[in-house]
């Protein structure tokens, strides 16, 4: 039903833009094409095509070809690209025009978007890496993170599971914080607090990431992790064009648990003189693969069309993006359509600019629940999925329940709609200075409802459980700027910002479950026929906090030579405590063009050379919640007094009028340069972050305090580390050319405070292991001053004995094995990341391929702990590789299950196809492709993927409810008229 909905939504845009084109078309009259390249022959992408004087242009396609609509025959065209001279062409007669561009050895004038603008790569004084969609992630991306993923130095993006709901982890120079927030701050088209998911892969036009905090702390308060800018595509003052990428895509599942069969398990039962129990399990004849039975060959589909153009005072682009993924669960699925409308108007001569953007998403998405791996993990596969008479075979054990049953009566669902909208105005008072404006309005709703039937394992004990989860946050913003630039005696360049910002959001949030349905035929749409409501099961919440801001930067350049900025944000945040609401955050930077020096200009072979430093202070806020600071009090039970029950209230917060910010100090150096006329280029850098006054939960006495915890600002962090990338266009020949990229980052993590005078721990245990048979729940992880967050902190273990007994050494040596004898055991953080892109182009096929790893990191495998012991047959079933490793006593949480997660794996592998459009008039551009993504690893691990969970205070663990990862493959095709 959904799917006949969104065909009749899309054929009606379908409609709209063919309605718009075709008038749009109407009165244009003298059309210039032709093919840009460079002197080998090779086609241009890019290429800035504008009619001299107006803002009317565009930028060739994939193939160097251009097509342009121009107002007389005596109008000059203008070619302009980044590393090529600027070229100046009469139009005349011609309706085809092809030029050859000669490479410009000196240009570095790339613009680059840094906050709150723009600036050319060779003024950035900071840590600024810019990712262009040429050099985008291909094949079926789900948003922004998935472009991104490998391609900036320091930058981890983690994907940890195959289940379409759950968001990557981005991570930027380590861990910075132990709030649950440690990642980058998303500014998309400059609106600070963005959502990844609010923007379709297909409309992004860049990706720029500030790492350093000289180039971040313009964001003050919330860039402790760095920041993440995203721009998206306008639309340019051309003739109207229309864009269509589409792509099919079939996964399966990438690595799936080696289970024992039912073969497997009735030899080892005979082998074993286990017969007398076993005949009872094997009574069925059957031989089931439950993860075959639970999972699937997923099809995926994605539909991207946009309208763009515009005039000389006036452009526009409209796009719809139409998502639908299936996941290789069969109870998992995603569903996406996102529309986005921009629109911007010059006028009073070019001095006043408005801009329009509106975003609407709407999202539904079913995620999978991953107590179905557990559930194929452990049933055995001699049980059938049905009976003999068609009703479903079942257990009522602990761990034990028919996962396909689980499947297909279970619901879970989600249902997002979101609202995006911002205009802004920007004023030209003189040609050195430009005031702007900026309102922003977002409504964010959440709908969640999920049904457990009171047949299937996770229903049966509640007697069916429903639940309904609904919140809308709101968000308001206005921001205004002021610019200002001049020059002095020619050489002295100074840009100046100042600015103000005023946010404010809203949260509210409506829950209510119930349990014991007398009918499951309502699922989750009749809560109030439940009869086991308890007092925890409804509940409500409204919060609010507010964000003001001042903000300010300096630019100063000499002759391209010497280079300045320098920045300071005070932030001031309801979020905190009456003593400490405001925040400064300062930055400074410097940058010396070595290769703009006399005695280095003769150096034929050396294109540029800079040397930068910077240093500044960062600060987190967003992992707080708003009321952190206050006295609060929550219901606490239920007391008796004169025959009557009354809910009792007391302190469930302490108050800390003394909370402030997290704050992140940080110093960068770096070498930016390009060899041999601009084939080679590259960047090297150190930083060092101190992160301070981090926040964290103390546990207190009571008295002298009303509660158990307190948040409070104690601790301190250290992150250094050093990274590196380099490119290099290797062959550039008429008919080939192949260029390569690789980047690599290390970084050092260390909590170097943890204690004050008034509030202290030796350590923190975190990464509860539980829900494992025969094994109590117990903490995997420390957090110690002296190491890096996340240590694993176990017993060790030497292997396992003759008698399938573990080899626990006595480390107290008291001669008995127990928790003091717990030891650090290994660290989950990566010693080393890295990527390695290539790309070839042989006339109008083209070829790439994309490598990304890690080295250096341990992984705990819960899996093998769950599922991987002896002592769990014949009731339930095992991993095949328990036989070879011969456990037969209760698991321990110990050293054993700590392998290495180093690896490397070929993540992405396109294949393309341009074809010649030339005797087209109506078609500009068409590329067919092919991809495959995640197509293998190689690690010694021995787990389905040792890449897993990199965030919080616990990382590094493969649980023991898992989803597997998918390798997909996708066929697609790009056609621009």
């Amino acid at each position: 039903m959904k799917h006949e909905k969104n065909l009749v939504y899309l054929k009606a845009l379908f409609l709209m833009f063919a309605f718009i084109s075709t008038m749009s078309i109407l009165g244009q009259t003298l059309n210039v094409r032709g093919t840009i390249s460079d002197i080998q022959g090779q086609s241009l992408i890019g290429v800035n095509v504008l009619e001299e004087n107006t803002n009317n242009g565009t930028v060739t396609d994939v193939s160097g070809n251009f097509s342009l609509q121009v107002s007389s025959p005596q109008t000059h065209l203008v070619f302009s690209y980044i590393g090529y001279e600027t070229q100046r062409v009469l139009v005349g007669n011609r309706s085809t025009i092809d030029v050859i561009m000669v490479e410009d050895t000196k240009s570095l004038e790339e613009l680059v978007v840094i906050g709150y603008g723009t600036q050319t790569r060779r003024e950035i004084t900071g840590s600024v890496a810019n990712v262009t969609e040429k050099d985008f992630n291909k094949g079926a991306t789900q948003n922004a993170a998935d472009l991104l993923q490998g391609k900036v130095a320091g930058l981890s993006i983690t994907s940890t599971s195959g289940d379409l709901n759950d968001n990557s982890i981005i991570r930027l120079r380590g861990i910075n914080t132990l709030q649950k927030d440690n990642g980058p701050f998303i500014v998309i088209d400059g609106v600070p607090g963005g959502d990844l998911s609010s923007v379709a892969p297909q409309d992004i036009e860049s990706i720029s990431v500030l790492k350093d905090a000289s180039s971040a702390a313009i964001y003050g308060s919330r860039s402790a992790g760095g920041v993440i800018l995203i721009t998206t595509k306008r639309g340019s003052g051309s003739a109207q064009r229309i864009s269509y990428d589409g792509y099919m895509a079939v996964s399966t599942v990438a690595n799936k648990p080696d289970m024992m069969s039912g073969q497997d398990w009735r030899n080892y039962v005979k082998d074993n003189n286990l017969q007398s129990t076993a005949d009872a399990f094997d009574q069925y004849g059957a031989d089931t693969d439950w993860f075959d039975q639970i999972m699937r060959t997923a099809i995926s589909q994605n539909h991207s069309l946009s309208l763009s153009g515009g005039g000389s005072a006036h452009n526009y682009r409209a796009s719809v993006n139409y998502m639908d993924m299936e996941g290789i669960m069969k109870d998992n699925s995603y569903e996406n359509l996102n529309f986005r409308f921009q629109f911007s108007q010059r006028a009073i001569n070019n001095r006043l600019k408005i801009g329009l953007t509106g975003v609407a998403n709407v999202r539904n998405i079913s995620p999978s629940n991953k107590t179905n791996s557990v559930l194929a993990s452990n049933f055995l596969p001699v049980y059938p999925v049905k009976n003999e008479d068609g009703s479903w075979f079942d257990l009522t054990e602990w761990l034990q329940g028919n996962p396909v049953r689980q499947i297909e009566l279970n619901s879970r669902e989600i249902k997002n709609l979101d609202f995006y909208g911002n205009g802004d105005i920007e004023f030209d008072f003189t040609s050195d200075l430009t005031g702007k404006l900026t309102l922003y309005k977002q409504r964010k709703s959440f709908d969640y409802s999920e049904y457990a039937h009171s047949e299937t394992y996770s229903g049966r004990d509640p007697k069916g459980f429903a639940k309904r989860e609904t919140f809308l946050r709101d968000k308001d913003l206005l921001e205004a700027t002021l610019n200002y630039k001049f020059t002095l005696k020619d050489d002295h360049k100074f840009t100046l910002l100042g600015g103000y910002s005023w946010e404010e959001n809203v949260y509210q949030k409506v829950q209510a479950q119930n349990r014991y349905f007398i009918t499951n035929s309502l699922g989750a749409n009749d809560l109030q026929s439940g009869q086991d409501l308890r007092p925890e099961d409804v509940s409500s919440e409204k919060n609010m906090y507010r964000l003001i801001s001042f903000f300010g930067r300096a630019n100063y350049a000499y002759k391209e030579r010497y280079m300045l900025t320098a920045t300071l944000r005070q932030d001031g945040s309801s979020k905190f405590g009456a003593n400490h609401k405001w925040g400064t955050f300062p930055s400074v930077s410097a940058a010396w063009g070595l290769s703009q020096e006399e005695f280095l200009k003769d150096v034929s072979w050396l294109s540029d050379l800079k040397l930068r430093a910077g240093y500044g202070v960062t600060g987190n806020q967003d992992g707080l919640d708003p009321y952190k600071t206050l006295e609060l009090y929550g219901r606490s039970g239920s007391y008796y007094d004169s025959g009557n029950w009354f809910t009792a209230y007391n302190i469930s917060q302490n108050a800390n009028p003394n909370l402030k910010w997290e704050q992140t100090s940080s110093l960068n150096i770096g070498v930016d340069f390009s060899l041999f006329n601009n084939r080679i280029s590259g960047t090297i850098e150190w930083y060092e972050k101190n992160t301070s006054d981090m926040l964290y939960q103390y546990t207190v006495p009571t008295p002298p305090f009303l509660h158990d915890r307190i948040m409070a600002n104690v601790g301190d962090m250290l992150n250094r580390g050093f990274e590196f990338s380099l490119s290099a266009n290797l062959i550039n020949t008429n008919d080939f050319s192949w260029t390569t990229s690789v980047n690599g980052a290390y970084n050092h993590n260390e909590v170097t405070k943890l204690s004050d005078d008034l509030f202290s721990t030796n350590r923190i245990y975190v990464g509860d292991v539980g829900g494992i048979r025969g094994m109590s729940a117990t903490s995997s992880s420390i957090i110690e001053e002296g190491y890096p967050v996340g240590q694993f902190y176990m017993l060790k273990s030497n292997g396992i004995d003759a008698d399938g007994k573990y080899i626990i050494e006595d480390i107290d040596g008291d001669g008995v094995i127990s928790d003091a004898d717990r030891t650090y055991v290994g660290s989950p953080q990566p010693d080393f990341i890295f990527g390695w892109q290539n790309s070839f182009a042989y006339k109008q096929w083209d070829l790439s391929f994309f490598f990304r790893g890690m080295v250096g990191n341990d992984v705990l495998n819960i899996g093998k702990i769950a599922y991987s012991n002896l002592q769990s047959l014949p009731g339930a079933n095992v991993r095949k590789e328990a036989v070879s490793i011969g456990l037969k006593e209760a698991p321990k949480l110990c050293s054993y299950y700590i392998e290495d997660g180093s690896n490397i794996r070929l993540d992405n592998l396109s294949l393309g196809y341009t074809f010649d459009t030339k005797k087209y008039d109506w078609l500009n551009s068409a590329r067919l492709y092919v991809t495959g993504q995640n197509l293998f690893v190689l690690t010694n691990y021995s787990g389905l993927d040792p890449e897993v969970k990199m965030d919080g205070v616990d990382p590094g663990k493969e649980e023991r409810e898992f989803y597997p990862k998918a390798r997909t493959f996708t066929v697609g095709v790009s056609l621009s008229f």
